[in-house]
């Protein structure tokens, strides 16, 4: 199965078959993440101990079955320096019989290991890196553990120079249609393959309004507004690289439903 087909389904759906994880927790700790607001919610793990890291009993499994399809690992924690070796290994049984979509907010140590570890399977790997924003402040306030942009750029180029695919997720966009556009452009010359548009979700029951968060909340959701997000899109309307993800696609199926009077096109 290859990286870029339209897959049916939302989130993950639309960019894998499977998916795995072999850890609770992530050292992000982002504002928005919907792992940890699930976790909560459920009474798994509290949201303010989302940051500790525990690898779970996936973490030790041997064998993973070779089904010829896209396994995206992780997609609820990412890659830290604590984890790597774990990942390592289990990301190796995953690609022997399978592509593999690694999404991360990159750490340098990490992608050089991985890119050193797994050379060999260069044709069966894509990295899609997470950048919501190139304001290095923007990203301190919404993904306050995560590495800062320059660095995500940095492993971009490092994983593209070793000749791996590579593409860039903008999801969730950390600011509006020109934030999002400058993201773009500063990723553009490192992607050999896609670059990812979609929104934040569920802003506003899925981030604290504490401590100064309610004025930001109110900011996203002005900025991604349909009006703005709509915008985006015409903007980018003929650009090869672009995909857009399902949280955009429903914006724009709602008005071009309202333009033919409620009725499929």
């Amino acid at each position: 199965m290859e990286f870029d087909v339209v897959r049916s389904g939302t989130g993950t759906n639309e960019w894998a078959e499977r998916t795995l994880n072999i850890c609770v927790g992530c050292s992000n700790n982002c504002r928005y993440c919907y792992a940890a607001a699930m976790a909560d919610r459920f009474k798994q793990r509290e949201r303010s101990e989302w940051a500790k890291e525990e690898l779970t009993a996936r973490a030790g499994i041997t064998f993973y079955p070779a089904r010829g399809e896209v396994v995206m690992f992780p997609s609820s924690h990412d890659i830290s320096e604590e984890t790597l070796e774990a990942y390592t290994r289990v990301a190796k049984l995953i690609v022997a019989g399978n592509n593999l979509l690694i999404v991360s907010k990159p750490r340098i140590k990490c992608i050089e290991k991985l890119l050193t570890e797994l050379s060999a399977w260069k044709e069966k790997i894509q990295f899609r890196f997470t950048i919501g924003s190139i304001e290095a402040g923007v990203c301190a306030y919404w993904e306050p553990g995560a590495p800062l942009p320059v660095e995500r750029i940095e492993c971009l180029e490092m994983a593209r120079n070793a000749g791996f695919s590579t593409s860039v997720s903008i999801e969730p966009m950390l600011e509006g249609r020109e934030g999002a556009a400058a993201v773009v452009e500063m990723a553009r010359p490192y992607v050999t393959d896609t670059i990812w548009i979609g929104k934040m979700n569920r802003v506003r029951s899925r981030v604290s309004s504490a401590d100064g968060g309610g004025a930001a909340i109110d900011e996203i959701v002005r900025l991604q507004g349909d009006e703005e997000i709509l915008k985006l899109v015409q903007d980018y309307r003929n650009d090869p690289v672009i995909r857009w993800k399902d949280s955009i696609k429903a914006v724009v199926e709602k008005y071009a439903q309202s333009d033919t009077g409620g009725k499929e096109t």
